[in-house]
């Protein structure tokens, strides 16, 4: 019966019908890239695409009803796509090239009439409904006619679009996609600017009794391994936390390290027990080395070291960083866990006693309990990144105990340049006490400075105390150069442009490109969130928010990723309206039972741009409101027509005509 009735076909004829267009809110998130599909067929930004109908990527079945191709020679290619019933289905992959309006037409018939809904595959493999489309009564199974224009907002990436059938049957030879105008597009380009002065995880480290250093997000702050751990296996949280709430590091990110001796090799006296860091428990099982500090002068200071490579210090020390890790390694709080423990000031060295100092297998067995116990988002650092047994692994930065204008500086950044070793985790320095007078002038006032933090790509930095500063360096101000070696430091986040699509219609639905830049010298190096949404411009009420999958720990310095989204028709763009973009720490926007610790501040980017930002705050439910980079306002009005070519224009298999009628 079916057969029969496709196989009685008519002559060609020219129908001009209006079909009802009905405009369904979608939701599709894209990087410009999409789960793996068929070769997709590529629409262009210029001029007409023609697809034949049987050029599709996949068909959808009906219980013994199945789309099939057939012979014509009344349709282009001498074949159309027929057999079409209800809840019957063809695919095509389709290839955007970049954010734009387009029309969208079929050549169809049918006897009776139908519907043929038009679907998108999102992101999530989900299906959205973008457009129904009327297919007119043609009367016969071969009287073809051009369904009228349909206007299709569709952004860039790589998309399957679905044409289901609603209602009786239709036969389709082709699609034709038409290009709207470029000024479809409404672009804002915005000023850069050269950074804020606080953003999360990078900048100059603050110390622990530095409360009011409001420019640094990060504090950095040690704990005594004999204090975290009194008794073998049994580990004092209160005591950990007691120091990370400690001023300059409460509502901040924090770097910990655990420390085990204390040198002390300033001063002349002996290093006596007041010294020792670790726990006396396990200085009873595994003893010490004591001595003078110069061997062949018997008259020099007496230091003592821990004895590293001992079995029995190994084991214990990797129990307690597992135990340390497993704690904190999740806290919305950490940035960093140094790799500590080993040498004076957990420095992995014990000059100048080397014969004291650990092995490589020592060292490599201590990095190891660090390293395999960070999980997925967690980052450390150690010392020396020109060691052999500190080569780049996942998630590993590294410290410079002595960040200054000297040989020992400038060696380090050699070290991290050379191997590129900022791209796995993030380098940090801090300044010595006993730095020369003449390396502060030379560091806070001059371009030797501000390359000296470009060579090692520091993202963080302890200064000395701005008193300090001001006292040894006249002129200075923290306003001054000290701000824009700050601002230079990590990554820098700058939204290059923004797009957006005219309103079609009053249905709400919008798609929106910004072009994200990194702008700084090194990545970021945890995995956050990246949100795209309207916001209300009068009352500035979120609308509606986009996530995206996008991991900026891949975005380098100088690298730019375009973000594409759209939103799904909660706003009636009759009104006023803007679009916005957040970069958050994960789980700051949802509901908690307890508060994380931080200040809302710390947990979300500002851009490096001249706009307007919406400060964060949190609600009664922990909850981050706020934290939005205004990107500029939504344009509605009418798109273009679309671009007029003389004739019938079918770039990419070819000129036709359809045969004319017998």
């Amino acid at each position: 019966m079916i057969a029969s009735i496709f196989q009685s076909r008519g002559p060609c004829m020219s129908l001009s019908i209006s079909p009802t267009i009905v405009f369904v809110a979608v939701l599709i998130v894209s990087n410009t890239s999409a789960t793996a599909m068929a070769e997709p067929h590529e629409l262009r930004e210029r001029g007409r695409t023609f697809i034949e109908a049987e050029d599709y990527s996949a068909l959808g079945k009906s219980g013994s009803n199945s789309p099939r191709n057939e012979d014509s020679e009344w349709c282009s290619g001498k074949k159309n796509l027929g057999f079409l019933w209800a809840s019957l289905w063809f695919e095509f992959n389709v290839k955007v090239p970049r954010l734009l309006n387009y029309t969208i037409s079929m050549r169809v018939a049918s006897e009776k009439g139908s519907q043929i809904q038009v679907q998108m595959r999102d992101a999530s493999g989900g299906l959205r409904t973008l457009d129904t489309i009327d297919v007119p009564m043609t009367g016969s199974w071969r009287v073809y006619t051009n369904t009228e224009d349909a206007t299709l907002s569709l952004p860039a990436g790589e998309y399957s679009l679905r044409f289901k059938t609603l209602s009786n049957g239709a036969n389709v030879d082709y699609v034709t996609f038409s290009a709207g105008d470029e000024d479809d597009v409404v672009v804002t380009s915005l000023a850069p600017n050269a950074g804020p002065e606080t953003n999360p995880l990078k900048g100059f480290i603050s110390h622990s009794h530095r409360e009011n250093a409001d420019y640094a997000s990060v504090g950095s702050e040690t704990i005594e391994w004999g204090k975290f751990e009194p008794e073998d296996d049994v580990f004092d949280w209160d005591y950990v936390e007691s120091v990370l709430h400690r001023p300059g590091v409460r509502g901040r990110h924090f770097i910990l390290q655990v420390h085990v001796d204390w040198d002390n090799w300033e001063l002349k006296e002996p290093v006596g027990d007041s010294h020792y860091k670790g726990p006396a428990w396990l200085l009873d099982r595994v003893g010490e080395e004591r001595g003078p500090a110069f061997p062949d002068d018997p008259n020099s200071r007496t230091t003592r070291a821990t004895r590293y490579n001992d079995p029995v210090f190994v084991n214990e020390a990797t129990e307690a960083i597992t135990a340390l890790l497993e704690r904190y390694r999740e806290d919305p709080r950490t940035f960093v866990l140094q790799a500590g423990l080993l040498g004076y000031w957990g420095e992995w060295h014990t000059s100048p006693r080397e014969e004291w100092g650990p092995t490589q297998a020592t060292k490599f067995a201590i990095l190891d309990a660090y390293t395999n116990n960070l999980g997925t988002n967690a980052l450390t650092q150690v010392r020396y990144p020109d060691e052999p047994v500190v080569e780049p692994r996942p998630g590993l930065g590294y410290a410079n105990g002595s960040a200054t204008l000297t040989d020992y500086g400038r060696k380090f950044g050699d070290a991290i340049a050379h191997g590129t070793l900022w791209k796995n985790g993030p380098i940090g320095g801090e300044w010595p006490a006993d730095v020369e007078l003449k390396h502060w002038g030379n560091f806070f006032l001059t371009d030797d400075g501000k390359a000296f933090i470009e060579q090692a790509r520091y993202t963080t930095l302890l200064p000395p105390e701005a008193s300090e500063i001001i006292k040894n360096v006249p002129g200075w101000a923290p306003d001054g150069r000290f701000m824009e070696m700050h601002r230079l430091m990590g990554y820098n986040f700058q939204a290059k442009a923004v797009r957006h699509l005219v309103a079609v219609d009053d249905s709400g639905q919008a798609h929106f490109e910004v072009d994200l830049h990194n702008a700084g010298i090194a990545p970021f190096y945890k995995d956050w969130d990246v949100q795209l949404a309207v916001l209300n411009s009068d009352t500035g009420d979120l609308i509606e928010k986009v996530n995206f999958d996008t991991d900026l720990r891949n975005l380098g310095p100088g690298e730019t990723v375009t973000l594409s989204g759209s939103i799904s028709g909660k706003a009636n763009f009759r009104g006023r309206f803007q679009i916005a973009l957040r970069i958050l720490q994960p789980g700051a926007d949802k509901e908690k039972t307890t508060e994380w610790g931080l200040d809302a501040r710390n947990t979300y980017v500002v851009l490096a741009n001249e706009l307007k930002v919406v400060d964060g705050m949190w609600d009664d439910k922990h909850v981050l409101q706020g934290g939005w980079n205004v990107l500029g306002s939504i344009e509605r009005r009418q798109p273009d027509r679309p671009q007029k070519f003389e004739g019938d224009f079918y770039p990419f298999q070819g000129s036709f005509r359809p045969a004319e009628r017998p």
